[in-house]
């Protein structure tokens, strides 16, 4: 599992202490850039193509709050859905 996968992983598993540090690697790692800071407010663009998107992520005092995680998480799951490695299968 590639390092990008273990972040995604840990800010979906626990989004409450994130910080802006962890959530602006998740993004550059997935091609998203810092289009520009307005305030608190950070702006990423990801434009493959087609495909544009764009994410604000307010940041106040150091960690990012949850919800702003689950939003980058949620939003790096519709454009990269996650690829099931051998041995990973779900047996439900």
């Amino acid at each position: 599992m590639s390092k990008r996968e273990k972040l995604r992983r840990k800010l979906r598993n626990n989004p409450t202490d994130a910080t802006m540090e962890e959530v602006e690697t998740l993004l550059s790692r997935f091609d998203f850039k810092l289009a520009r800071i307005s305030g608190s407010h950070y702006i990423y663009e990801y434009e493959q193509g087609d495909v544009w998107k764009q994410l604000i992520v307010p940041l106040h005092g150091r960690k990012v709050k949850k919800i702003y995680v689950k939003k980058v998480v949620g939003t790096i799951d519709e454009l990269f859905p996650e690829e099931v490695e051998d041995g990973e299968e779900d047996n439900e």
